[in-house]
């Protein structure tokens, strides 16, 4: 159990470590030597517990998807109703995306390091089955069209959304007065019964 224990929190250190240095300086501009250096451990324990530099990369991405997730979840719990929890769940994924510490290693580097198709798995596993299920239970509570495919919704704002993040920039407004909220709305409105 100890051996368990310690690998956890070295794993965790040394995710901790590179996420801060990809976040500054970009994955490419990151040795695995100053990562070790730092996580006081040896270049070949990173190898021990990642297998490469990608697979370092791969579980710092995973961390930001987490707060990614958690941002969605916290801006959609500050409505109880479920249309306005997918608008504002939308918004959560655009400013979580861009938060400083996630922008560079979820928007710019990921697509880059992963290759288009491991990337799209990779966000097909977090937040676009996050949107997914909620469009299953709006579907399910009767809010969308009969003629709405939940799947191509799904795929539909998640592209859009992806997008939106790539622009985001703080507006300095709030609430229904922020373009993006304005956008967001009007973009899953069609699809509304």
């Amino acid at each position: 159990m100890k051996r368990e224990e310690a690998t956890y929190k070295t794993t965790n250190l040394l995710v901790k470590i590179a996420r801060s240095h990809f976040t500054k300086d970009g994955y490419h501009n990151v040795s695995l030597e100053t990562i070790a250096e730092e996580g006081e451990v040896t270049r070949g324990a990173v190898y021990h517990h990642f297998k490469s530099k990608k697979g370092l990369f791969i579980a710092v991405l995973e961390s930001v998807q987490k707060d990614v997730a958690a941002q969605i979840k916290k801006e959609a719990s500050q409505h109880d109703d479920p249309w306005q929890q997918l608008i504002l769940g939308c918004l959560g994924f655009v400013k979580g995306a861009n938060a400083e510490k996630n922008r560079r290693i979820l928007l710019v580097d990921a697509p880059v390091i992963l290759g288009w198709d491991a990337w799209r798995k990779a966000d097909l596993g977090s937040s676009v089955s996050v949107l997914k299920a909620h469009i299953d239970v709006l579907e399910t509570q009767g809010y969308l069209q009969d003629d709405v495919d939940a799947q191509l919704m799904t795929f539909s704002i998640s592209g859009a959304l992806n997008e939106l993040a790539l622009i985001y920039s703080a507006s300095g407004k709030s609430g229904e007065e922020d373009p993006f909220v304005c956008t967001i709305s009007r973009l899953v409105s069609g699809f509304r019964r």
